[in-house]
């Protein structure tokens, strides 16, 4: 049953242009506490619908009868604003907050800069959620993609991922491909690595796609590509934070 809920945004008014909102509005609701209508989780084939006239938007299961269901639906977060536009709030605001700035995404730079870097998005649902209404997008997952990040001094990264109708959709600088230095050996055998593993991948530094608050990823862990081995999870605080993008370092 949807409910209506009180919802504190962040004070930072890049975290609000990060799902897609424009500016002047992201400037005017930074900080604010604002009423939020709330949509709970709704499992696969629990809801009939009629698949003439699907819900906005919603994805549907067609069963060997021709039957219209609901497919999954992740919980949804909508906030009508003062013109009576609708907007996605991330559902992970609302139990664990936004994720804090790390220092490993500030770049050491004196000078504006920008460059193209390979990318991971999450589901469609996560791309929903800031905001990103691609009509293509709901056809299936997306694969992996270039995203172009600018930076200037003093200033958090902006990523930009040109969706398939071609326009350029802003997505949060935390979602980009990350770089960390994983525990030692010890470290990674207390996460379950096999002992050969653990010995081979202790202390190193590896790239690994993360996306806080998304549906694709675990809370708090992220998954190490160890080649034959397959993905294997580590805790994320067990590892250091080193960089973001396709460097581990860059400079301007």
């Amino acid at each position: 049953m949807t409910s209506t809920q009180q919802l504190a945004l962040p004070n930072e008014k890049f975290r609000l242009e990060e799902i897609n909102m424009p500016e002047e509005l992201a400037a005017i609701l930074a900080g604010q506490t604002v009423s939020v209508d709330v949509f709970p989780e709704e499992p696969t084939v629990t809801r009939r619908l009629d698949r003439n006239d699907p819900p906005d938007g919603m994805l549907m299961f067609i069963d060997g009868y021709g039957r219209a269901w609901n497919d999954h639906w992740a919980v949804r977060v909508l906030y009508k604003d003062s013109g009576g536009r609708i907007w996605r709030l991330p559902r992970h605001w609302l139990s664990d907050g936004v994720s804090p700035v790390i220092e490993a995404s500030r770049c050491a730079i004196t000078q504006e800069s920008s460059w193209l870097e390979s990318w991971e998005p999450p589901t469609w649902w996560d791309l929903w959620d800031i905001n990103i209404r691609d009509v293509l997008a709901a056809k299936g997952e997306q694969g992996a993609a270039d995203i172009k990040v600018s930076v200037a001094p003093g200033e958090i990264p902006k990523a930009f991922w040109k969706g398939p109708s071609g326009k350029a959709w802003r997505i949060p600088h935390d979602w980009r491909r990350r770089h960390i230095k994983l525990p030692g050996c010890d470290g990674l055998r207390r996460n379950g690595f096999p002992h050969h593993i653990a010995e081979e991948f202790g202390g190193r530094i590896v790239a690994v796609n993360y996306h806080p608050g998304s549906l694709c990823c675990l809370r708090d862990r992220y998954r190490v590509w160890v080649g034959g081995g397959g993905k294997l999870p580590v805790r994320a605080a067990d590892c250091v934070g080193v960089g973001f993008g396709d460097e581990t370092e860059r400079y301007t």
